[in-house]
C-alpha cells in the first residue's frame, strides 16, 4: 500500500475514514424514514437533510479536481480486489455525477441565492423517472462496497493498531440507532 516499511499512504488511509463517514451517512439516510410532516418541505426534514449531504458527500469521493479525494485515483497503483467493483460503482454514478456537483454546490455545501439555482440537480430524486431507485440503489450498493474495502484496508494495518477492535467498534457504531427523542 505504500513503500515498505513507511506503513500506508496518507490519501488512502484518508480515503478510508471518508468511506466511513460516507457509510455512516447512507445508514442514517436509509434508517430515516420519510416522516409525515405537513407543513416543512422535505429538504428541511431530517430525512431530506440527510439524502442531500449523503448525496453530497458521494459526489467527494470522486471528484474530479486533482487535490480532491477521487477514490478511483487514491486505489490505483497498488494490489486490491475492487477494481472491478470500484470501476462498476464509476460507471454507474458517471449519469448522476453532474447532478450532483450541482446539489453539492448549491444545496450541501455552498448554497444559492435562488430557488432556481437550487432546482438544478434535483433530478437525481425524480421519483417519476426511476432515476431516485436507481440512485438509491447505487448509494445502497456504494456502502456494501465500501465497507469491504474498509474491512480489507483494516485487515492490512498493523496489529498494534488493533484494526479488530477498530473494525468491530466501527460496526457496532454503524448499526447502533440514534435514540429517538421519545427516550428523552
Amino acid at each position: 500500500m505504500g513503500k515498505p516499511g513507511d506503513g500506508p499512504r496518507e490519501d488512502l488511509t484518508i480515503s478510508v475514514e471518508r468511506m466511513m463517514r460516507f457509510c455512516y451517512l447512507a445508514q442514517m439516510q436509509f434508517e430515516t424514514a420519510a416522516g409525515s410532516t405537513k407543513l416543512l418541505p422535505l429538504h428541511l426534514t431530517r430525512f431530506g437533510t440527510l439524502v442531500f449531504e449523503t448525496s453530497s458527500f458521494l459526489y467527494s469521493l470522486f471528484e474530479d479536481r486533482p487535490d480532491s479525494i477521487n477514490l478511483v485515483r487514491v486505489w490505483q497503483g497498488f494490489d486490491h480486489p475492487f477494481s472491478k467493483d470500484l470501476q462498476d460503482c464509476v460507471r454507474r454514478l458517471d449519469p448522476f455525477k453532474q447532478e450532483l456537483k450541482h446539489l453539492r454546490n448549491r444545496l450541501g455545501f455552498h448554497g444559492s441565492l435562488s430557488r432556481s439555482q437550487e432546482r438544478v440537480g434535483l433530478g437525481v430524486f425524480d421519483v417519476d423517472s426511476g432515476r431516485a431507485r436507481d440512485f438509491a440503489c447505487l448509494v445502497r450498493d456504494m456502502q456494501q462496497l465500501f465497507l469491504r474495502m474498509i474491512a480489507w484496508y483494516m485487515k492490512g494495518m498493523d496489529a498494534s493498531l488493533h484494526p479488530a477492535e477498530m473494525w468491530n467498534e466501527f460496526v457496532n457504531e454503524l448499526k447502533r440507532r440514534a435514540p429517538s427523542q421519545d427516550d428523552a
